[in-house]
């Protein structure tokens, strides 16, 4: 709806230009949104006030000429009104409305994508947890984040790619070692040292002893035998971290290794190449990146004193890598304590000669957990925090993604255990996922008595006449600008807002037939009840369709 609006807008201006009733110029940016007041139309713009600067004109005297000079052939709006300074108020004809619905019908599916993606290559990468632990609630957010954006831009026509970097090169994977190593040590001598900064939690015994039954770590070397316990406590967590994504509906196309960017020699060259630009100089024996010409407060180290690469210099090279396969945008999903990071690296991708609006970085903000009034902090697994596999385990995947994504990214979020299994209206999956499972049985219902939809449904649609019905069919209309927005800020969180908003109208809507068995959606008037199959059908596809890109699941019965 706002797509036509806006077409007629430009056309209107457009044409008022050449007539010259307008002075030519360039078109401001001007907002089309929905009122909050229901009585100042369906739609409203401020296209006439940001033209009075050019025109110096009074906005409505603007706002008069736009209206004398619709361009509306096909009869699209049915009113248009100057309202206070100089606002334009619309108000859609009905008939556009019931098309509306007639194409939720038909589209199904496919309803809500606007293929405004163009088939553009975007790269996301986001959980990339380090391998020397399970994952936790901060990777799970990111990983209902960063899925639910894939499944959105997918849908809207983008070619996606999602990617998970595996952090391999440094010393967390000799520390996992170590203390894995230590670990099996202590299983005879429990006063054998471990590691400062090692990792603690069960999870490293485990490891002990799968390695331990693997190799005979007694008939090693000390230090080789570390090494062992790195490289396969390594592969043993990168598997188990694939099986917890796969259980929390998370796929990826790519696994990047940092490992690989030294061994195929992709840091030194991506280094060498920034260097030819002058962007690389030497100082105190070490190499330096020229990063705070680009935005960076100082510049940085890329290679020490030692002629040890930083952990900078290979996620330099990582993304010039990603910039080099062709995508159009690159997505990073990184959590918040990476703040300081992102001016960092974007300043760096700017001194070898890329543009900085080629990468985005969403911060995700931390989770905390509360069960019977109080926060969990511990596992038992981990010792240290409580595992995304745990979490799932007890609620259940559609729970977790859900409440993920109910807060914006950039916000903490409490995730209440207690709240998210009760089997009513306060638990917001759960009423999300019940207007789709009763009007499963609404059908269910219309099947025992005989009334189906057969027809074309722009026949009937002028039956629904209730404003509650309107505000439905005007609400689902939105669906596809969500959608859009979304793909452009990625917020992930409006689409659960959405469905929310949805879900509780429609509820609203089903209960007036308590009170008033006029108002039920099966009633004695069979086109009536016709009608209102196709309005709640609407509904159902449009929850279906937005449960879908959350990854959760829409059942037919609760």
């Amino acid at each position: 709806m706002k797509e036509k609006l806006d077409n007629i807008l430009k056309t209107t201006i457009t044409d008022c230009f050449e007539k010259g009733v307008l002075d030519r110029t360039d078109l401001p940016d001007y907002v089309i949104e929905i009122p909050n007041n229901s009585g100042h139309g369906h739609f409203a713009s401020n296209l006439a006030m940001t033209l009075a600067s050019s025109q110096k004109r009074s906005p409505r005297d603007i706002a008069k000429i736009i209206i004398d000079n619709l361009q509306d052939h096909e009869n699209f709006l049915e009113k248009v009104e100057i309202a206070g300074p100089g606002f334009l108020n619309f108000i859609i004809s009905i008939d556009e409305w019931y098309n509306v619905l007639d194409n939720i019908i038909a589209l199904r599916n496919e309803y809500g994508s606007l293929k405004t993606g163009s088939e553009k290559k975007v790269l996301v990468e986001f959980v990339s947890a380090n391998p020397t632990g399970p994952l936790h609630l901060g990777h799970g957010r990111g990983a209902a984040m960063g899925d639910t954006l894939c499944r959105i831009l997918s849908f809207e026509g983008y070619s996606v790619v999602r990617e998970f970097y595996i952090n391999d090169a440094g010393v967390q994977i000799s520390l996992l070692g170590e203390s894995v190593y230590s670990r099996w040590k202590q299983a005879d001598n429990p006063g054998y040292p471990f590691p400062e900064n090692g990792y603690h939690g069960s999870y490293i015994v485990e490891l002990a002893n799968k390695i331990s039954e693997q190799i005979d770590l007694s008939a090693i070397d000390p230090k080789e035998a570390v090494e062992i316990c790195s490289e396969l406590g390594k592969e043993i967590m990168i598997e188990e971290i694939k099986q917890d994504l796969e259980q929390f509906r998370v796929s990826f196309d790519v696994w990047s290794y940092e490992k690989d960017l030294f061994s195929k020699g992709l840091v030194e060259k991506s280094l060498d190449e920034i260097k030819e630009r002058g962007e690389l100089y030497e100082k105190d024996d070490a190499q330096w990146i020229n990063t705070s010409a680009y935005g960076d407060d100082k510049d940085r180290v890329v290679k020490k004193q030692d002629g040890q690469y930083t952990y900078f210099a290979s996620d330099i090279s990582y993304h010039l890598e990603k910039y080099k396969k062709g995508f159009d945008h690159a997505i990073n999903i990184w959590g918040a304590d990476h703040h300081g990071y992102v001016r960092r690296i974007k300043s760096a991708l700017k001194a070898d000669g890329l543009d900085e609006s080629w990468l985005s970085v969403i911060l995700i903000q931390l989770v905390k957990l509360w069960e019977a009034g109080q926060e969990v902090k511990m596992s038992k697994r981990s010792g240290q925090f409580v595992t995304l596999k745990e979490l799932v385990d007890d609620v259940g995947v559609d729970a977790v993604r859900f409440v993920f994504l109910t807060k914006s990214h950039d916000s903490p979020l409490d995730f209440n255990i207690d709240l998210v299994k009760k089997q009513d209206s306060e638990n917001p999956v759960y009423y999300v996922q019940y207007a789709h499972a009763r009007i499963c049985s609404i059908f269910n219902k219309a099947d025992e008595q005989g009334i189906s939809m057969t027809g074309s449904p722009d026949k009937i649609l002028s039956r629904l006449k209730l404003d509650e019905e309107m505000r439905l069919i005007r609400y689902m209309a939105e669906f596809s600008s969500v959608l859009e927005e979304i793909c452009v800020t990625f917020e992930a969180h409006r689409l659960t807002y959405y469905l929310t908003e949805l879900a509780a109208m429609f509820h609203r809507y089903f209960n007036m037939g308590t009170s008033n068995p006029e108002n039920r959606i099966i009633v004695e008037d069979k086109i009536l009840s016709q009608a209102r199959l196709f309005l709640v059908d609407a509904v159902r596809i449009v929850i279906k369709n937005g449960l879908n890109l959350l990854g959760c699941s829409a059942p037919k019965r609760m």
